[in-house]
């Protein structure tokens, strides 16, 4: 397109809709430089633009359309994926929700410890729960692959020379090392990462996929 042989008229749409080769596009910006009034007919150019889509008829998506998309990212069908929050058959729910009835408590290998599971994020390498842990226990050292954090509902939970109770909000760093302990048990509410590195083996052997 040679735009020397074309009006301001003839390009200001093509302008508009970003189809302008990169000297054409320099001409109608030249033009409106030296003819102001020409930002008036460019303005109503731009607001027909914006009316197009609302225009287009509309088109009944594919009923396989979500499978076919799947396929072309070599992913699963999220039917055939597994819930992981107890109570939700269906992912897609704007929001997720578990019942003080629906908790499900995971007993561990580590004497007095049992867990609860609200939600596993396989990309963030992260879980989110609830943590319950009989008096006297002790938890294995460990080093944070990522932040964690811990809010406290009940109970006593030692960290280093601080103790913790109902109310209290604990973040650890990625790279911190601890081994926290209660004295007269405690509960409380946790986000934490997959990875931690686990510095007793022994005790910590055996946890399956849970890491605090």
């Amino acid at each position: 397109m040679s735009f020397e042989n074309h009006c301001f008229c003839e390009l200001a749409p093509l302008y508009v809709l970003d189809l302008l080769s990169e000297p054409e596009r320099l001409s109608v910006e030249q033009q409106l430089a030296e003819c102001p009034e020409l930002a008036d007919e460019l303005a109503q150019y731009e607001t027909a633009a914006t009316a197009i889509p609302y225009s287009a008829p509309v088109v009944p998506m594919a009923e396989n359309l979500k499978d076919r998309l799947f396929a072309r990212l070599e992913l699963e069908p999220l039917e055939s994926l597994p819930s992981q929050t107890p109570g939700f058959d269906n992912i897609l729910f704007p929001y997720l929700t578990v019942r003080s009835q629906d908790v499900q408590w995971q007993p561990q290998p580590i004497p007095g410890v049992e867990i609860a599971i609200f939600h596993t994020d396989l990309i963030k390498r992260e879980i989110v729960g609830l943590f319950r842990a009989a008096p006297g226990m002790y938890y294995p050292m460990h080093r944070h692959a990522a932040i964690e954090e811990i809010y406290m509902l009940t109970g006593d939970l030692v960290v280093g020379d601080e103790v913790y109770g109902p109310g209290d909000y604990i973040r650890s760093q990625p790279g911190s090392v601890h081994g926290p302990h209660t004295i007269g048990g405690c509960m409380f509410f946790f986000r934490t990462s997959m990875d931690d590195e686990y510095h007793d083996f022994a005790s910590a052997e055996g946890q399956g996929n849970f890491r605090f």
